[in-house]
């Protein structure tokens, strides 16, 4: 059974990843937000800081890329081969309208001719086996994952991560876990579930149900609450240890991002989106997060920071 952290932009960065696994060593596989090409599908050296080598060791990492041409995902995997990736996975999940506009993310699942051609591109072009999607059952209806599926088991795809709903319902309305367990059985790769995994109680239930799964992804509910990783394994900890070990946490994701951004106002940004999910759950929650945003001065910062950790 393995464990995975989900890709989730402005929020799984380099920084929270290192943190997280410094502290806490509780997720076997990374996945970073997704790259995507510029206007002339060409690289962008700027998102390289996120594949920083350094930053990235506590467990494997893979560089995920949205995209619709063969061309941009053979580029793409050449340069993660330089830099010592062995893995890409292919993002056919992301319900942002703009992508779906230009048949990318979640807009490829109503494409079945276009991924094949992708598909068929890459695999005669490149000597990488370590493919792997992250699809969603389709973009309006439950069901549309039935033209994609037969095309990915033509292809050596090493793994179909599942989000079981639609691109229409973006991160909301309810799971659909019938329609995964059709896919799951049509699909001759092995397959990761995700979505709604907040609680070890979700994950018991799911577990029970797919025992055929063996591994899940875990996104938003882990941000909430770093602990549910470990949770998920039958790690336990004291109210004193989880205590101590969020302080750690902390400190660890903001000292890596004070080094990499000396200037607060930068490293402000990251900062927020640290707190963002954990304050979700907290009481007044929204009020401190409010709160929070006021505080565009370090010192400031930390004088708020150390009451809230108390």
């Amino acid at each position: 059974m393995k464990i995975v952290l989900a890709p989730i932009q402005s929020y799984t960065h380099t920084f929270y990843r290192y943190a997280h696994a410094k502290v806490f060593n509780s997720f076997d596989k990374y996945y970073t937000p997704f790259f995507e090409e510029n206007s002339n599908n060409s690289w962008k050296p700027a998102l390289l800081p996120e594949l920083n080598r350094e930053l990235n060791l506590q467990a494997p990492l893979v560089p995920q890329i949205v995209t619709n041409t063969p061309e941009f995902l053979i580029h793409s995997v050449r340069k993660f081969a330089e830099l010592g990736f062995n893995e890409i996975n292919l993002n056919m999940g992301c319900p942002f309208p703009m992508l779906l506009k230009r048949k990318k993310g979640a807009g490829l699942i109503q494409e079945p001719k276009l991924v094949e051609e992708i598909l068929n591109s890459f695999f005669k072009q490149t000597s990488i086996t370590g493919l792997s999607i992250k699809m969603r059952l389709g973009v309006n209806n439950s069901d549309e994952w039935e033209k994609i599926i037969p095309v990915l088991n033509d292809f050596p795809v090493a793994e179909v991560i599942v989000h079981p709903r639609t691109a229409k319902q973006n991160y909301g309305g309810v799971v659909n876990w019938d329609e995964f367990e059709k896919l799951s059985e049509r699909c001759s790769h092995p397959v990761t579930g995700n979505g709604d995994i907040n609680s070890r109680q979700d994950y018991i239930s799911l577990q029970n149900r797919f025992p055929h799964i063996s591994s899940w992804m875990i996104g938003r509910g882990a941000l909430a609450d770093p602990f549910l990783p470990d949770s998920i394994k039958g790690v336990k900890y004291s109210e004193d240890e989880r205590r101590e070990l969020f302080v750690k946490f902390h400190e660890v994701y903001l000292q890596t991002v004070n080094n990499s951004f000396p200037v607060w106002n930068h490293a402000f940004n990251y900062m927020r989106s640290f707190w963002y999910y954990p304050l979700q759950k907290a009481e007044n929650g929204q009020r401190l997060y409010k709160k929070l945003k006021k505080y565009l001065i370090r010192e400031e910062y930390i004088v708020w920071s150390n009451e809230m950790l108390i």
